[in-house]
């Protein structure tokens, strides 16, 4: 009997694969376990963030009204002040990729010479806002708008977005 202990515990062959689906079973177990208490918590976080960050307010104070941005339009008699004001805050309120989309649909039309007034009074507004907040290189806003106080269309002859 001796013997066959020793031999018993000597010996490496043997059905190890059902140890290891047992442990393997244990493992996804626990896996599904933890996956079940943790998607609450989760869940809970993501939406706190969410609701945080939709109520959240960004500071853009130091962006504000300037009529000289619109000089130019002015002085062809094509907006006044007020009108101005209104596509500016219009403007103010867009999200800066819809400003971006916006320049650059309208400096095609520039270039096409396809751009009507009304169009041409938005884009200023846009382009306004975008010197502002600093998301449009300044080089094509002077260029096309002279937000510089240059006149428009400066000196290079296609500025690129």
């Amino acid at each position: 009997m001796v013997n066959f202990f020793k031999r018993f515990l000597i010996e490496e062959h043997g059905a190890i694969s059902v140890d290891y689906t047992v442990l393997s079973a244990a493992a996804v177990g626990m896996a599904i376990a933890t996956t079940a208490v943790m998607t609450g918590g989760i869940e809970a976080l993501t939406g706190r963030i969410d609701a945080e960050l939709r109520d959240r307010q960004l500071n853009d104070t130091f962006i504000a009204f300037e009529s000289a941005h619109f000089e130019p339009l002015y002085m062809e008699g094509l907006l006044t002040e007020a009108q101005a004001t209104d596509l500016w805050n219009s403007a103010n309120s867009s999200m800066n990729q819809d400003l971006i989309d916006q320049l650059a649909d309208g400096i095609t039309k520039i270039q096409d010479g396809t751009i009507t007034e009304a169009e041409l009074g938005a884009l200023f507004a846009a382009a306004s806002v975008a010197y502002q907040r600093n998301i449009v290189d300044d080089a094509v806003l002077e260029h096309y708008f002279g937000l510089d106080g240059s006149a428009p269309g400066g000196s290079d002859p296609n500025p690129t977005l």
